[in-house]
């Protein structure tokens, strides 16, 4: 029914797509790591709101005043870096997602240009009937 060349591109779309999924434990296991260290940092910060707070009480000199904003500042610095991690994580994902979405679209396009008598149902059919050959369904 449909052309050959178009059920090979719907094979590598979906070889690829497959091929992502099974990257997703990974990516799921590094943005649990990122957002682990992201609690951590936030306790970090809890716990020198609290010094902070210990500090001002007892009068202490305006040094450590400092101190806590420089820890402040270090412990954001930690949750910028690592809301950056989980972006530069996501981010290639989320792009090869959205290309194959496309590619998917155009390939369907093209199908229904060149096969204009088969209905949608027959185009999903006969790329669907391939797939189940390659395994890939």
């Amino acid at each position: 029914m449909v052309d050959e060349v178009f059920l090979q591109n719907a094979v590598r779309i979906r070889r690829t797509y497959l091929k992502l999924s099974n990257n997703m434990d990974l990516y799921q296991k590094k943005a649990q790591r990122v957002s682990d260290k992201l609690d951590e940092t936030l306790a970090r910060i809890e716990e020198i709101e609290k010094e902070a707070k210990e500090s001002r009480n007892s009068k202490t000199s305006s040094n450590n005043t400092e101190y806590f904003l420089n820890e402040l500042m270090k412990a954001l610095q930690e949750v910028d870096d690592e809301g950056k991690s989980l972006e530069d994580l996501v981010d290639p994902l989320n792009k090869e997602i959205e290309k194959l979405a496309l590619e998917e679209q155009e390939l369907f396009r093209k199908i229904k240009e060149k096969h204009f008598t088969l209905t949608d149902e027959q185009i999903i059919e006969s790329v669907k009937d391939r797939l189940i050959k390659e395994n890939l369904s």
